[in-house]
C-alpha cells in the first residue's frame, strides 16, 4: 500500500517538525533501517530489548529511543522521548511514505455511474474487481482495495481502509432444523463500520439477520479475520489474525485481541482496556482493565500499563 519516497533531511529540520530537540551532530538524514542493520545517514528507533546494540552502533546515524535506554555513543544523533515510537511513525507517516497507485482503478467523489444508487463521500478510491450493492454508503477517503465485495445494507465511515479480498456483508451462518430438513434463515439485518477503520486482507464481516453488526471508529483488524453477525467491537481495539467468535459478543474499546483468539458462546462481552493473549479461548466474560492468557485457561491479571505501551500508536496516530 505504501512506498518510501526519496528524502534528505537535517536532524535539525526533522525535530522543527516534529517540535522535538536533539543530542549529538545535526547531521543528513536519507534512509531507513532497522537498529540492527544500521547505515550512515539512516533513521532507527529502538525499544528497551535493543539498548545494548546502541552501544555497537559504528554509523553516522538518528536513532529515536527513550531517555531510560540512551547511552553515550559519538556515532549517534539521539532524539529522546517518553513516546520514541509514536514520533517516529508519525513523522514516517507524515513525510516519507506515498501511497503505491497499483488499486486506483477510479476515484469518486459522491457518485458513479458504474456504482448506480451507492452515496459515496469524497475522494473514495476503489480497485479493480470491485463490486458494491445498491443503497451502500461510503465516506469520504476510504480505500476499496482490489476483489472488495460490499453487500447490501452496509455503511462504511470516513478514511477507512479495506484490503483486498474481503468481504463486507457476507451472511451470518443462520440454519434451523425442521422436519423437512435444514431451512435457511435470511440474513437481512445491517453493517455498520466507523470511521478511521482498517480491515485486514481477506476477511469477512457478516449481516446479520436482525440488527447490527457495528465496528467503532479506529478499530485495526487484521488479516484472515472474521467478525460475526451481531458483534460489537469498540473504538481503538486492535484485533489479530485468525480471531473467530460466536455471534454476538461484544468487545469493548481499546482492547488488543491477540492471534488465533476463539470466544465460545454469543452471550461473551469482553470489557474496556483488555488484553486477550494469543491462541485464548474465550469462556466467559472479562471486566474492564484485565489480562487474559493462555490456551483453555482463565488467568487473569490486571492490565495496568501494559495496555498503554501497546496503545501508543493508535491513539496518538491519525
Amino acid at each position: 500500500m505504501y512506498q518510501l519516497k526519496k528524502f534528505e533531511f537535517t536532524v535539525s529540520d526533522i525535530c522543527s517538525l516534529i517540535n522535538v530537540d536533539f543530542i549529538g551532530n545535526d547531521i543528513l538524514v536519507n534512509k531507513i533501517c532497522r537498529l540492527g542493520e544500521a547505515l550512515d545517514n539512516a533513521m532507527l528507533l529502538c525499544d528497551l530489548s535493543q539498548k545494548d546494540a546502541l552501544k555497537k552502533i559504528k554509523s553516522k546515524c538518528l536513532v529515536f529511543c527513550s531517555e531510560e535506554i540512551f547511552v553515550k555513543n559519538e556515532n549517534i544523533t539521539f532524539i529522546l522521548s517518553k513516546i520514541p515510537e509514536v514520533l517516529f511513525f508519525q513523522f514516517l507517516n507524515d513525510y516519507l511514505v506515498q501511497e503505491t497507485e497499483y488499486i486506483d482503478e477510479e476515484i469518486i467523489s459522491k457518485s458513479s455511474i458504474k456504482f448506480p444508487n451507492v452515496d459515496f463521500g469524497y475522494n473514495v478510491k476503489i480497485g479493480k474487481n470491485i463490486i458494491i450493492a445498491p443503497g451502500t454508503k461510503i465516506g469520504s477517503n476510504t480505500v476499496l482495495c482490489n476483489n472488495t465485495v460490499i453487500r447490501s445494507n452496509v455503511e462504511i465511515g470516513e478514511k477507512c481502509l479495506i484490503k483486498d479480498n474481503c468481504v463486507i456483508g457476507s451472511e451470518g451462518f443462520g440454519f434451523i432444523k425442521t422436519n423437512e430438513g435444514v431451512l435457511h434463515i435470511p440474513q437481512i439485518g445491517h453493517i455498520s463500520i466507523g470511521n478511521d477503520v482498517v480491515i485486514g486482507s481477506c476477511s469477512t464481516v457478516e449481516k446479520p439477520m436482525m440488527g447490527y453488526t457495528i465496528i467503532h471508529d479506529n478499530v485495526k483488524i487484521d488479516d484472515l479475520v472474521q467478525i460475526g453477525q451481531n458483534q460489537e467491537i469498540g473504538a481503538n481495539t486492535i484485533i489479530a489474525t485468525g480471531f473467530k467468535a460466536e455471534a454476538g459478543v461484544k468487545i469493548g474499546s481499546d482492547c488488543y485481541i491477540g492471534m488465533g483468539v476463539t470466544i465460545i458462546s454469543g452471550k461473551i462481552v469482553i470489557g474496556n482496556l483488555c488484553i486477550i493473549g494469543a491462541g485464548t479461548v474465550i469462556l466467559k466474560s472479562v471486566p474492564d482493565n484485565k489480562m487474559i492468557y493462555n490456551k483453555y485457561q482463565q488467568e487473569i491479571s490486571d492490565v495496568g500499563e501494559k495496555i498503554d505501551k501497546l496503545f501508543l500508536h493508535i491513539n496518538k496516530i491519525r
